[in-house]
């Protein structure tokens, strides 16, 4: 069986699988929103399907050792639920600090008044350097969005904020994401 096309395909399908996943954060950033939903859709699940289908081919085909493809396939798709969630985050914090000087020195030069621009009709302004996009109020420099994804009701990125929260009655501080570093944070929300 694994000297076979299918075990390839599977052992391919597996490691591709694992790293796009990790890697996922990366990709919402260089992919575009038209294609993202159709890569996700192949990679999950039609490329499962078809593996699981060829499988079962290859079991009634040869019945001594058919059967391990639909099983190694099935296996790693159980293993994968619960790793998928870990996988995914530990990406996050790859594309963070892989992206954090950069992150860096935009939230600075904003800060400083040395970005700036006409607001689009929604009152942020808009830019993008060193691949990174960004925008900001200009009358609120102290939070600055790194969008990663904005396409199909997603979005997510990274979100800077200066702001000191202090609760007290009558105000809260409500949590803006997944805390990556100090006022760097991670969300991801539909709608």
């Amino acid at each position: 069986m694994w000297r076979t096309g299918l075990a390839a395909a599977l052992a391919a399908w597996m490691a591709l699988v694992l790293g796009a996943t990790l890697g996922a954060a990366r990709l919402m950033e260089v992919t575009p929103p038209v294609v993202a939903p159709f890569l996700i859709g192949a990679l999950y699940v039609v490329a499962p399907l078809i593996l699981l289908v060829w499988g079962f081919w290859t079991m009634l085909r040869e019945p001594m050792t058919g059967w391990l493809a639909p099983t190694i396939l099935m296996a790693f798709a159980g293993a994968f639920v619960p790793l998928a969630t870990p996988l995914y985050e530990a990406g996050v914090h790859m594309n963070f600090e892989a992206r954090r000087p950069a992150y860096e020195a935009i939230a600075a030069e904003v800060r400083d008044g040395r970005i700036g621009g006409l607001p689009n009709p929604r009152g942020w302004i808009v830019g993008e350097r060193d691949g990174v996009r960004f925008r900001f109020r200009p009358t609120d420099r102290g939070m600055i969005d790194f969008a990663w994804a904005q396409a199909y009701g997603f979005k997510a990125g990274v979100r800077y904020d200066d702001t000191p929260c202090v609760s007290r009655p009558g105000a809260l501080c409500i949590d803006r994401g997944e805390a990556l570093a100090e006022r760097f944070t991670y969300y991801a929300r539909f709608f």
